[in-house]
């Protein structure tokens, strides 16, 4: 479609006109999605008629018609087809264009709209959408900005511009955003890593390790993240591969991930990680960061060193479980170690949990602690 296809619509006479307004608000156009529904008549509050008669007006007035020439006009052809309570309202309203029903019927039928506004063709989308029934969604779109335009180039008028023709650049912009290519996420980073050994107890020994994680995306999640840290001795020789899996990484945020793991084996020489994400999806708001770990201590006295604490759940559903992943900062904030501690029994919303975790390798140097909490975040949207 596009503005210049007049040769069907220039010219006509308002009989004809009459004729053709009749025709399409007496249209149905019925799609079925979750429920069926008819977007000719969405709601009570929301439907063709009144739609029709806010576009039919404002042209009018865009054309330059006096409101006694543009009411007599609506009332002959268009009253008897939207009804007499429609069409005493709409007059009502555009008799007193500062009036909150006008500012109502402006925000429900004007023609500058998107997505996400509450008015009627926004809706009729979302229903469409929904139903699979986007053809049948703009065949209907097109009737109704090609009846308006015919009124708009009604007799011998050739309007430089028309007021229902923006309702059609709002469609294009919709249409447009939905349909343009997605950016690519960009992959997740590995930005430093650390670990201690602890001292070897015959064929093996602990090692202590942390990395951080981050997803650069602003307003991505990362989902089911695979975690490989490769292990080598002095001369590369392979010691063993660790695969873990990090759920949920939220959008534009780092993970401190720890983990303490029995090695078997040549001592540690040279460490390699790849974290790669199965998928990004949509999200803006941060979710995995209302666990809270306060009270913090480490108790030297006991052997193994012990991790004090008590978490903190702030979110308002129930957790049935989660990883617990922590680092041993030094003073100058290089990771010294980490580990991992998942619980699994129910963490209620708004209560405290006391922890206390085995540390087998000791971190004389730690100066702090950084933590992340991790958990399927698909658990919070089913509750």
């Amino acid at each position: 479609m596009n503005h210049t296809e007049r040769p069907e619509i220039a010219g006509k006479n308002a009989g004809e006109i009459s004729r053709n307004i009749a025709e399409f608000l007496s249209k149905s156009v019925i799609v079925k999605g979750k429920r069926e529904m008819n977007l000719a008549s969405l709601l009570p509050t929301l439907n063709m008629k009144e739609q029709y008669s806010y576009a039919l007006l404002m042209e009018a007035q865009a054309q330059g018609w006096d409101f006694p020439s543009a009411q007599n006009f609506y009332l002959r052809f268009c009253a008897p087809a939207v009804g007499a309570d429609v069409a005493e309202r709409m007059l009502n309203a555009f008799r007193d264009q500062s009036s909150s029903a006008f500012r109502e019927y402006r925000e429900k039928y004007g023609c500058d709209f998107t997505l996400s506004s509450r008015g009627y063709w926004s809706s009729c989308f979302a229903v469409a959408a929904d139903a699979k029934a986007i053809p049948e969604l703009m065949e209907y779109f097109r009737a109704f900005v090609f009846s308006i335009m015919e009124f708009a180039y009604m007799g011998n008028r050739n309007p430089d511009s028309t007021y229902v023709w923006s309702y059609y650049e709002s469609f294009q912009r919709i249409l447009s955003e939905l349909t343009a290519p997605s950016d690519t996420p960009q992959p997740l980073i590995v930005r430093s890593l650390g670990g201690t050994a602890g001292k070897r107890d015959g064929e093996g020994y602990e090692l202590a390790f942390g990395l951080d994680i981050e997803n650069p995306n602003p307003a991505r999640m990362a989902w089911n993240v695979k975690v490989d840290i490769h292990l080598k001795d002095r001369d590369g020789k392979l010691i063993t591969t660790i695969q873990d899996q990090i759920n949920c990484i939220d959008p534009n945020s780092v993970v401190h991930y720890g983990i303490t793991r029995k090695i078997r084996g040549n001592a540690v020489a040279h460490i390699s990680v790849s974290a790669k994400t199965e998928q990004f999806n949509k999200l803006e708001l941060p979710l995995m960061k209302h666990i809270r770990m306060e009270k913090i201590s480490i108790n030297r006295q006991t052997t193994p060193a012990r991790l004090n604490g008590i978490l903190k759940n702030n979110y308002d559903c129930p957790l049935y479980s989660f990883a617990l992943h922590y680092q041993f900062l030094s003073k100058e904030n290089q990771i010294l170690g980490g580990g991992c501690e998942w619980f699994f029994e129910e963490f209620p919303q708004n209560t405290e949990k006391e922890f206390s975790i085995p540390c087998p390798v000791p971190m004389p140097k730690a100066a702090k602690i950084v933590y992340s909490v991790d958990f399927d975040a698909k658990d919070l949207l089913n509750q």
